[in-house]
């Protein structure tokens, strides 16, 4: 009964922390996908007095341009030119201004879509920018305000993970003062001391990393529990599981072994 007591000590914090995150892989998964599908759908459009030189512009506000494409004259000219002379219509074509459709490799944000306006609005041959921000913005913005919320609220719970772990491995240094006193005595190391509370460890992170793992693995097969059918339309929500797994158990791992290690080094500091 106290083993499995002290295993949950560890095991509940963990589990908490370890949710907190795999929530937020999920959440950031969607941006990320979200952040692509729109990247292609997205142009900024521009409109030039001369042909525009696409090879002096392969960046703007820090992001890569994918390509420029042109748009064609020649079908604004012919929805209009049955209303038009000949003479009228080579004097349009001559006239009329270049357009071009900047699309880039990620969706930029609100500062950087203002920051590239201006950048492009400082070439002199460049008439008009538009760059079209209020499209996908609403939803894009919600979903990196719910990225941003889940990692606070990962942040958080870790700290207090942290702090739950550290108090529970000082109330075992205290239970067993005696039994670690006798064992320095005989030379044993602060680490090799307190070997139990190492594997109490270890067992906890390797548990809270099944359970935890399990619960990522059921909702990667069933989305439609944390996101509506309506999003699922709009991007593919999926994840690489494999990945998302690798990093639960690396954080399980870490978090309690340098909690320990923390402890047994302020430990040794105070006893020496």
């Amino acid at each position: 009964m106290k083993f499995l007591k002290n295993i949950f000590a560890f095991l509940i914090p963990l589990c908490a922390m370890l949710l907190t995150f795999s929530l937020y892989l999920l959440i950031d998964n969607v941006v990320e996908n979200y952040k692509k599908k729109i990247s292609r759908d997205y142009s900024i459009v521009i409109v030039t007095n001369t042909p525009l030189i696409k090879e002096n512009i392969d960046e703007l506000a820090g992001i890569k341009v994918e390509r420029i494409q042109t748009l064609p004259n020649e079908k604004i000219i012919n929805d209009i030119k049955s209303n038009l002379s000949t003479s009228s219509v080579e004097l349009l074509k001559k006239k009329l201004p270049h357009f071009y459709q900047i699309y880039l490799e990620v969706f930029p944000t609100t500062s950087e879509l203002e920051t590239i306006k201006e950048t492009l609005l400082q070439n002199k041959n460049i008439r008009k920018v538009e760059v079209f921000y209020k499209n996908h913005n609403q939803t894009y913005l919600l979903l990196v305000l719910l990225s941003s919320i889940s990692f606070i609220l990962f942040f958080i719970i870790t700290i207090f993970a942290i702090i739950i772990i550290a108090k529970q491995i000082k109330l075992w240094f205290h239970e067993h003062s005696t039994r670690i006193a006798i064992l320095r005595l005989h030379g044993a190391s602060v680490l090799y001391s307190a070997s139990t509370v190492l594997n109490y460890a270890i067992i906890s992170s390797f548990l809270a990393f099944l359970i935890v793992g399990a619960f990522l693995y059921y909702i990667s097969n069933n989305m439609i529990l944390l996101f509506p059918i309506e999003l699922h339309e709009i991007i593919n929500v999926q994840i690489d599981l494999n990945y998302e797994l690798f990093k639960l158990f690396i954080l399980s791992f870490t978090i309690s072994i340098f909690t320990i290690l923390g402890v047994l080094l302020k430990y040794k500091i105070n006893d020496e």
